[in-house]
């Protein structure tokens, strides 16, 4: 939740939708096949995991990320947003209001592996030709 807008990732029948607005009345809705999808998963360090997904639309980019603290004395909740990019500028940073991000986009990480995907920490991307 952000205010009064609802932000969601979902993931109907082989593709992950952006959505942002009111459900049943979207502001913006974004369908990226699962193949082609920019996930970006946790590299393993610094004190949050964290992990994004980016959808492109009429020269703007959406990326939605997640966010929780390692610190397993935390009972900070797991963060969110959305933020708007034209190009390399930040257009908006939208983050969800405390406590209403629901799910962590870590389960995109096992979509992509599901379809025969793995990623590459070395060069920071998808691989299709996995060892």
């Amino acid at each position: 939740q952000i205010g009064a807008k609802t932000l969601q990732v979902c993931h109907p029948n082989g593709t992950l939708v952006y959505q942002f607005g009111r459900p049943g009345a979207w502001d913006l809705s974004i369908a990226e096949p699962l193949e082609t999808v920019a996930f970006t998963p946790w590299p393993g360090v610094g004190s949050s995991i964290w992990e994004s997904v980016a959808f492109a639309n009429k020269g703007y980019t959406y990326e939605v990320w997640t966010s929780v603290t390692r610190d397993p004395e935390s009972s900070e909740p797991l963060q969110g947003g959305v933020n708007v990019l034209k190009g390399d500028d930040l257009q908006a940073q939208l983050t969800c209001d405390n406590g209403t991000a629901s799910n962590s986009l870590d389960v995109v990480f096992a979509l992509k592996e599901s379809i025969g995907q793995c990623w590459d920490f070395d060069s920071r991307s998808w691989q299709t030709a996995c060892n």
